[in-house]
């Protein structure tokens, strides 16, 4: 297989990437063009993991089991990129292809595991030779895996031969334009004629789709639930939608790329140019939406389904912020960090590494931009939350963006795209849009997640704790200096967001019944009720580790020492109890924010 599809002397591209590109991503954009200079990289990379794929198997005794030998695979595919390299060239960048390939290629690293033995992973090989084949005019007959009696064609579909064995064989016949699995038997295929959206016949599910319109250009964007390669980790069985289900998508799809025509046509088209599939995945609350994208996987994305349209536009643009980056990624190091789970997200519970936060900041950089475009389109009712979502995300990101530039793992590469990314703030804080008591509220639920991030997260020095603990006991004042805290990442603890939840629901134009439900403490502080501190401390007396209500109580007392190091006071009420000595949690919150500025 070659990278242009001619002489046979040509066994390698170098991609230089235009600085206008460059810059037009840096600064949380990119029109169609650059995306279809992506594509062409993310090809280029999609040659090399197949090579690598094909050569680790040949070097791997019985990796194959009893499929067909690898050098097959190779004679087949090599013919299908020299007869049609625009659909050899299409299949080898379908998302799912290039999620098994990370997959298989990790399976034989022996640093992933699968639902069952290695040939059938590795085997799926043989089902992107009988696509290709049949993309490419050719004739084939080879066997292919099943798992638990189904065979998934890539960008096509999913054969059922339900009488057959859990991971068993099938034979696969590809002629005269037709493919047929099990030919001699059932004789299972897709219907004619092939691979036509949507198109199922017995024993056969065909790929759904959605379909809109982008910037005037008309989309069609894969609706996966069958191919056992759309999730990002291990494969998954098929989830089939039903009527209702896929309707609510394709409504939800048309209203999102609407919306984005309107605000943002300039995403809207590139977007057209880069998205593929779409996964559908489950678990998420009423409230929320689960998203994630890979870097194996450019042009797809996985995500439950959004409520609304502004929440199915906000989903697709921070997932394609995620997969803009990540192709990039495969051609530039922005930084060389240690992987350290280390930083403060604003928008995530946990700590990251330098890698995440970047990838995160770069989301909601698109995130942030969406809002900014969207307050002039939103309808007069729905106009207050929107100017929320705005200011929230605009002080999330500048926060994400300031810390990135202070770091110096950076590389010169990564400097310069983070110049660019903070080129953008500016124009968001002179943005006059958002009425004053909304920028407080945003204001707020940005510092009690800090706040509560850090009451989870970070751990002070022993000595200090003890100190501390001493002073109090004896009817000392705080003395300082106090040494920092140290990142101990507690993934255990809950974390309700209900006071989030809470300001969201008294903005919004309807009530949602599903957010998590708040407690009389977190009701009260919210309403700005001076009882808030009392309530939050009734709920520690019945669990004094509760972090949600040690996060409330720093925040009623309002304290801004309490603020900067908001761990203190539960480790300080920690220790006077491992010692015996009974405290008021306020008492020891207020005694702290008395001492010295820590």
């Amino acid at each position: 297989m070659q990278e242009d599809g001619g002489s046979a002397s040509a066994r390698a591209a170098t991609h230089v990437i235009p600085s206008a590109y460059f810059d037009d991503l840096a600064a949380g954009r990119g029109g169609p063009e650059a995306v279809r200079f992506l594509w062409t990289t993310e090809y280029s990379r999609r040659l090399l993991l197949l090579r690598a794929l094909l050569d680790t198997i040949a070097a791997t005794p019985g990796a194959l089991g009893p499929l067909p030998p690898v050098d097959t695979a190779w004679d087949i595919l090599t013919a299908a990129q020299q007869r049609a390299p625009e659909g050899f060239g299409e299949l080898l960048l379908h998302p799912q292809v290039g999620i098994w390939l990370g997959h298989s290629l990790r399976r034989l690293r022996h640093r992933a595991w699968g639902d069952g033995p290695l040939w059938t992973d590795l085997g799926h090989l043989h089902a992107v030779c009988a696509v290709a084949a049949l993309r490419a005019g050719l004739p084939l007959r080879t066997t292919v895996p099943l798992r638990d009696g189904a065979a998934m064609f890539p960008a096509l579909g999913l054969a059922r031969l339900p009488d057959r064995p859990r991971w068993g064989t099938a034979e696969v016949v590809v002629a005269a334009g037709r493919l047929q699995v099990d030919p001699y038997g059932t004789g299972v295929g897709p219907p004619e004629p092939p691979g036509t959206p949507d198109g199922d016949a017995p024993g056969w599910q065909g790929l759904r789709s959605l379909r809109a319109d982008a910037a005037g250009r008309p989309v069609t964007v894969w609706l996966d639930d069958i191919d056992p390669y759309r999730d990002l980790s291990e494969p998954l069985p098929p989830r089939r939608l039903d009527k209702d289900e896929l309707a609510r998508w394709r409504e939800g799809f048309g209203g999102a790329l609407n919306l984005l025509t309107g605000s943002d046509p300039g995403m809207a088209a590139a977007m057209a140019e880069g998205l593929r599939t779409i996964a559908e995945v489950r678990g998420a609350p009423a409230w929320a939406v689960l998203s994630a994208s890979s870097g194996d996987a450019f042009g797809g994305l996985l995500s439950s389904l959004p409520p609304d349209p502004v929440s199915f536009a906000v989903t697709l643009v921070h997932e394609f912020q995620h997969t803009k980056l990540g192709a990039l990624l495969h051609l530039l190091t922005l930084e060389r960090d240690s992987g350290t789970e280390r930083h403060y997200a604003p928008w995530r519970n946990d700590p990251r590494p330098l890698s995440g936060l970047l990838q995160g900041a770069y989301a909601f950089l698109g995130i942030t931009d969406f809002w900014c475009r969207y307050l002039d389109h939103a309808p007069p009712d729905r106009r207050p939350l929107a100017q929320f979502e705005f200011a929230l995300r605009r002080r999330q990101t500048q926060e994400a963006i300031h810390a990135l530039r202070a770091d110096p793992a950076l590389t010169a590469h990564g400097r310069r795209f983070l110049r660019g990314m903070a080129a953008r703030l500016p124009a968001w804080w002179s943005d006059g849009r958002i009425r004053p008591d909304i920028v407080a509220l945003a204001e707020f639920v940005a510092t009690d997640h800090r706040t509560g991030w850090r009451v989870r997260h970070l751990t002070p020095a022993p000595d200090d704790v003890r100190a501390l603990a001493r002073a109090f006991t004896a009817g000392a004042a705080a003395a300082g200096p106090i040494a920092g805290s140290t990142v101990v990442p507690d993934l255990a603890a809950p974390w309700s967001q209900a006071r989030a939840g809470l300001i969201r629901q008294g903005l919004a134009v309807a009530s949602d019944s599903d957010w998590p439900a708040p407690s009389a403490a977190d009701r009260a502080l919210v309403a700005g009720d001076p009882a808030a501190s009392e309530a939050y401390a009734r709920l520690l007396a019945c669990d004094p580790e509760d972090a949600d209500a040690w996060t409330g109580l720093v925040l009623a007392l309002a304290a801004r020492p309490l603020l900067r190091r908001p761990e203190l006071p539960r480790a300080v009420h920690r220790e006077l109890r491992m010692t015996g000595t009974a405290a008021d949690p306020r008492d020891v919150a207020r005694w702290l924010a008395a001492g010295p500025d820590a």
